[in-house]
């Protein structure tokens, strides 16, 4: 087996860490949720409403967590053991701006 391609990026699926982003209604979370995931080696998009109203369990690994409340997002991220990231931080890592826009 040959060294780690360090091109390849971050670990995928259940090897990454599962984090959470939050940021307010139409800041790009969504929009820009595979983009973020695909980044820190996430398979999975899961908006935290969405969790908490189906039952789910929140997952240690592979999945971002999407939510608009700074309280709620961090409960979240302390119950997984996982780092809170507001969105504008997560859209500079994949070099979007708040619109949308990919920065040149």
């Amino acid at each position: 087996m040959g060294k780690p391609n360090a091109h390849r990026g971050p670990q995928r699926g259940a090897q990454a860490v599962s984090r959470v982003v939050y940021g307010p209604h139409r800041s790009g979370k969504t929009t820009h949720g595979k983009a973020i995931a695909d980044h820190l080696g996430l398979e999975h998009v899961r908006d935290l409403d969405d969790v908490q109203f189906s039952g789910d369990r929140l997952q240690r690994r592979g999945h971002l967590y999407l939510a608009v409340d700074q309280g709620y997002a961090q409960r979240a991220a302390d119950l997984i053991g996982s780092e809170l990231l507001p969105i504008g931080r997560a859209l500079a890592m994949i070099g979007a701006g708040r619109k949308g826009v990919a920065r040149a």
